[in-house]
């Protein structure tokens, strides 16, 4: 993908001998591109160059009224609705928006609707441009009965057993509600979550998700809807199709009206009344969206008079009284120097791109993920080459395309090594992965013994990445189990470990014996299962032997789980080397659940609370979570109308803005050590 030019979009070819071929290449094209981002959730160019590609076709039939067509991509919104989803007919039609990247264009934009108020008094709201997957809520009586994703505006695919597993989706409204209502919005991926699910998908061999968007869009339309609940998805809500009964005036008040009821809505909206005010605000959004959970690409601008929006009405395709200012993407260009290769814990070798340091997007970025050698083969990127870096989802450094034009003939081409560069042994090919043939490899037993004692598993503090490595090349760690036979004596063998260091070590270890059973299950690595499921499963089947007896039917029977999770754990716990691992564990007196299941709190004075944790805290903010979920709370990412606590450490940002504007009790460190006793 190119960094947008400075040219202007007006430098096109409009002769009449041109034309005719051109806009046929053009709708191929856009259809084509359409497909991809619409139907398969697999972009090939950036939104600025399919802006482009429309922006030339709209030039060209306005030149040649004589070409336009009903059926134009220009008139009409992209996707179809696929064939492994019933249909759901909107309402009323879900439009997709005009775009610009021009403040210029912005500016007439407003002008524009000035003239068409004939000297009403009007006003604009400013809202982040949601980079998700549009969705259509149709609520009867208050009860949550179909949602539909936009699909060509007229018709969608129902995929409503997929929203309901959306943890911030209402399936019913609060208060009193229109006998029938559709509310429109996005549904998307968390930045966080985005950067771990696609961490994963790298370590199993599967092509990594391109940005949020297109996980968030792979993610609804799963026929298994356990695999959509597993992805965390999450919505924010911006707007009505029908609506029975009374309505608002006004947008601000219709956003009022969706949160009372419950709908998550966005977390800043700015307002303006004029051109520069509006501009203004536009920028002001986009030094904001950092900040935000979801991936924004713009900034929408919508009159809000609901009354004037409908005298104003619509084309074929967009409203007339909104527009969406795209920010153009984040890039940073840089030299890069070398391709190397990781090995993950299950084996797989990522390619890594060793850069040039270069600042993008708030971090200096020096190596960026390139996924595959498919990946490396279908962009054509060589040793050497000038490329061009974006944070996928503002998160993970990626390279997006590679200058050519400035290659000097010096560059090389990158090849898979055919043996493992940690341990020598043969790789063969797993998918689009390639794969070290060895268990007993070095940097295989490194990551999975990284995996377990990392924050997120069993929390083993002072075990990291280097202590790992340097445990693993001594030859005291061969594996998880060996963790718990280190001592005092070989540990002071060590370079660099002195008494104090030992000690604290050890008392670490001897620690993670009793950590609670989800943490062990996380830390083991069975594929696909991760926080979230290990939690279930802990809590479904309390001890690790009775998960290990549990049919794949069982398995299915939990709702976070599908066919493939299932499988795959089943699959696991079958296999010999697991097995004897597991009873190493045992022998080592790690806890399997009983401890869990025995010491199970009475106290539940925190029942019924949702809390949200920001900033930086005494203690972790996983020993803070664990603390409330044992209370009986519920611990949640972002502050909502629902949110009854927020836990606010040091240097906390927009969450406890947005906690005092909705009135949600704060408390600091002291407070909640109070509260917890």
């Amino acid at each position: 993908m190119s960094k947008p030019s400075s040219e202007p979009l007006e430098l096109f070819d409009h002769s009449a001998t041109r034309a005719s071929t051109r806009v046929r290449e053009l709708r191929e094209q856009i259809e084509r591109h359409n497909r991809l981002y619409y139907e398969h959730a697999a972009p090939e160019i950036s939104d600025y160059e399919f802006d482009a590609l429309l922006r030339e076709l709209a030039e060209l039939e306005n030149a040649h009224p004589e070409l336009a067509s009903e059926d134009s991509p220009t008139r009409r919104v992209g996707g179809k609705p696929l064939e492994e989803f019933s249909s759901a007919a909107h309402i009323v039609p879900m439009q997709s928006l005009d775009n610009t990247y021009s403040p210029e264009e912005l500016r007439e934009f407003v002008t524009r609707i000035r003239k068409l108020a004939e000297e009403r008094s009007i006003h604009f709201t400013i809202e982040p441009k949601v980079d998700g997957v549009a969705i259509s809520l149709l609520y009867e009586n208050g009860r949550l009965v179909r949602a539909a994703t936009r699909g060509d505006g007229v018709t969608g695919d129902d995929v409503t057993q997929n929203v309901l597993t959306i943890s911030n989706i209402p399936h019913r409204l609060r208060g009193e509600a229109p006998s029938q209502i559709e509310i429109r919005g996005e549904v998307y991926l968390p930045k966080a979550i985005f950067a771990r699910l696609n961490a994963e998908r790298d370590e199993e061999g599967l092509p990594p998700f391109a940005n949020p968007r297109n996980a968030a869009a792979g993610s609804i339309k799963q026929l298994d809807p356990a695999v959509t609940a597993s992805r965390k998805l999450a919505a924010v809500f911006y707007g009505t199709g029908v609506w029975t009964g009374d309505q608002p005036a006004i947008g601000r008040e219709m956003f009022a009206t969706l949160q009372k009821w419950g709908l998550p809505i966005s977390e800043r909206i700015l307002e303006g009344s004029d051109e520069d005010s509006v501009n203004a605000a536009v920028q002001e959004m986009g030094e904001l969206r950092h900040d935000f959970a979801y991936e924004t690409d713009g900034a929408v601008v919508k009159l809000d008079s609901l009354a004037m929006r409908r005298e104003f009405g619509s084309t074929a395709k967009a409203p007339r009284w909104a527009i969406a200012y795209k920010y153009e993407p984040e890039r940073a260009e840089t030299k890069l120097l070398d391709i190397t290769i990781q090995v993950g814990r299950t084996g797989t070798l990522t390619p890594v791109a060793e850069l040039q340091p270069v600042f993008v997007s708030g971090s200096t970025v020096s190596r960026a993920t390139l996924h595959n050698e498919e990946e490396i083969q279908r962009k054509d990127i060589r040793i050497g080459d000038t490329v061009l870096i974006e944070k996928a989802g503002e998160v993970i450094p990626a390279v997006v395309e590679v200058k050519k034009e400035l290659r000097n003939g010096s560059e090389r081409a990158f090849e898979m090594p055919q043996h493992c560069p940690s341990c020598g042994a043969p790789v063969s090919k797993d998918g689009v992965a390639w794969k070290c043939t060895s268990h007993t490899c070095g940097a295989q037993v490194r990551r999975r013994i990284e995996h377990f004692a990392s924050k997120q598993a069993m929390d083993i503090e002072g075990l990291g990445e280097a202590l790992v490595a340097q445990l693993v090349e001594a030859g005291l760690l061969n594996g998880i189990s060996d963790i718990y036979r280190l001592d005092r004596k070989s540990l002071l063998n060590l370079e660099r470990m002195g008494e104090k260091s030992a000690t604290n070590l050890l008392a670490a270890i001897a620690e993670s014996r009793s950590k609670p059973l989800w943490r062990l299950l996380h830390g083991l690595g069975i594929p696909h299962i991760g926080v979230t499921s290990a939690r279930d499963l802990a809590n479904r089947f309390h001890t690790l032997d009775a998960l290990a007896s549990a049919t794949e039917e069982t398995l299915l029977g939990i709702h976070s789980i599908g066919e493939i999770m299932a499988t795959a754990i089943h699959t696991w716990f079958q296999n010999q080397e697991n097995r004897a691992l597991l009873e190493s564990l045992r022998t080592a007196g790690l806890n399997f659940g009983e401890a869990d299941t025995t010491a199970a709190p009475t106290d539940q004075r925190l029942q019924d609370t949702i809390w949200v944790l920001t900033g930086t805290l005494s203690i972790s903010r996983e020993e803070a979570s664990e603390m409330i979920r044992r209370l009986g709370g519920k611990v949640t990412g972002s502050v909502s109308k629902k949110t009854t606590h927020l836990l606010a450490g040091d240097d906390a940002g927009s969450k406890l803005d947005k906690a005092r504007e909705l009135g949600v009790p704060v408390l600091d460190d002291a407070a909640f050590r109070e509260l917890c006793g």
